[in-house]
């Protein structure tokens, strides 16, 4: 009896709530950014957000996420994962759907990194108050340190259960075998 990958079933699940959550999200820009440019018409919620220049950033940063660059690492995330899947479900192959997985991840982090710094480089652009500016680059420093954390702790699951997998199913040809 064969050993289940239960471990990358998990992994690609929570990918998956990742993956449909950046979906909804791209799918939902355009509506976000009319209600955010609405936003600047308003002097009581423009007083409330911090000013016309925080809007201005929230705009800024919302048209990236449309950007080229940020469509394709999104392309080669979505890609990778369905690499993944399509290793783990129809070729049933544990090793290249881990390996995938791994990639996608390291992907995700990437992706991560670029927009931390392209976040960093618009709110130097578009603050100049600098309690707001310190304030938004604090918030970039925790996201990148939980990015760093997630990346560390999925890659590893993914990595010692494959490990895990592949002497269980040694252990399992071994038991088998009449010496």
């Amino acid at each position: 009896m064969k050993k289940k990958p239960v471990f990358l079933s998990v992994l690609l699940g929570i990918s998956t709530l990742g993956l449909l959550s950046n979906i909804y999200g791209f799918i939902q820009r355009p509506n976000v950014i009319k209600t955010w440019t609405e936003f600047r018409n308003d002097e009581t919620i423009v007083q409330q957000l911090g000013g016309v220049e925080t809007i201005n950033l929230q705009i800024a940063t919302f048209e990236w996420a449309g950007s080229p660059l940020a469509l394709a690492m999104t392309a080669v995330v979505t890609v990778l994962f369905g690499l993944s899947a399509f290793f783990l479900f129809f070729k049933k192959d544990v090793v290249k759907s881990t390996y995938t997985y791994l990639a996608m991840r390291l992907a995700v982090f990437i992706s991560g990194v670029v927009s931390i710094m392209v976040s960093n480089q618009m709110a130097r652009s578009f603050l100049k108050n600098k309690d707001q500016l310190v304030g938004v680059l604090n918030a970039n420093k925790f996201f990148a340190i939980f990015t760093v954390v997630i990346f560390l702790l999925l890659s590893t699951i993914a990595y010692f259960g494959l490990r895990r997998y592949q002497k269980a199913l040694e252990a399992e040809d071994f038991d088998g075998e009449v010496l």
